[in-house]
């Protein structure tokens, strides 16, 4: 990352821009792993795990890390625990306080410092060990690759940190439940396509995907069907699946109906009525009318 000083007669609106963009290029380092913010530093892979394990169950896995500099490079491993919030974004928790997701005390890794050559990449083994009292449910956590920076190098001040997202199931009684919060989308329409929102909310214990699925009637007869992507859902969360109807000619009175399934196949329905009136082409037939 490299830092840039804005010149003495800059104003200091572009001052305080500069280092709004700074700031956030510094808080992408640590909030958000990924392998194309890594690639000036650290790289890691796979940077997700989807795990499934019973009750005392042990689970042998690796991460390969790599340098993908010039240079050596010398990082040190690390986790740390997680949860989802609204907007499907990212909170880093400390491991002194009460979570129902927190997983990372079961995680065991090598975390002295290790020193990877130019172009270089080490496969790193790892182990969780679930307890055999844990709780039925998703647990949530991360390992994190730290740069290891030595005084006097040259380095710039920000500390390149990528990670890898431990996503865990512990079976036992799930619950895969959830609930259809609402439908959006507009009421009077002149043209497609047309954009709706089905908000989706997971009342369960767990994490898995879902996808909603719209069929659109026109009075009596099926008009047109499309869906939303499949979206991964974290217990406790709302996710808006967003869909488009690719119609273009729209005229008449049409039934939106949306329908999701839970994890445990549950499915929940909702319509809207969609009233289609392109007055724009009416207008145009009207003025060619008067004209003739």
């Amino acid at each position: 990352m490299l830092f840039l000083y804005p010149p003495l007669n800059r104003t200091r609106n572009n001052n305080l821009l500069s280092a709004f963009i700074l700031s956030l290029v510094f808080a992408s380092f640590l909030l958000y792993p990924s392998n194309s913010l890594a690639a000036t530093g650290i790289t890691i892979s796979p940077v997700k795990y989807k795990l499934e394990a019973d009750p005392g169950q042990v689970i042998q896995n690796a991460i390969t890390v790599a340098n993908p500099n010039d240079f050596i490079l010398k990082v040190r491993a690390e986790f740390q625990d997680f949860k989802v919030t609204e907007g499907n974004n990212i909170q880093w928790l400390p491991s002194d306080i009460e979570n129902p997701y927190k997983m990372s005390e079961w995680i065991k890794i090598r975390q002295d410092v290790l020193t990877l050559k130019p172009k270089e990449e080490l496969s790193i083994p790892f182990k969780i060990t679930v307890p055999k009292n844990a709780t039925a449910g998703g647990k949530y956590a991360a390992i994190f690759f730290t740069s290891v920076l030595d005084d006097g190098a040259g380095n710039v001040g920000a500390v390149p940190r990528v990670g890898a997202l431990v996503i865990l199931n512990v079976k036992g009684d799930l619950k895969r439940t959830g609930e259809l919060v609402n439908l959006t989308g507009p009421r009077f329409v002149n043209n497609g396509p047309i954009n709706f929102t089905l908000s989706y909310l997971n009342t369960g214990t767990t994490h898995y995907e879902t996808r909603a699925d719209f069929t659109v009637k026109n009075f009596f007869w099926k008009s047109g069907s499309f869906a939303s992507e499949t979206k991964f859902v974290y217990p406790n969360i709302k996710r808006d699946l967003k869909a488009t109807w690719n119609q273009k000619a729209l005229l008449g009175i049409y039934t939106v109906k949306a329908k999701v399934l839970d994890g445990d196949g549950n499915i929940y329905e909702k319509s809207k009525l969609v009233i289609g009136f392109p007055y724009l082409y009416l207008l145009i037939l009207v003025g060619i009318l008067a004209a003739l």
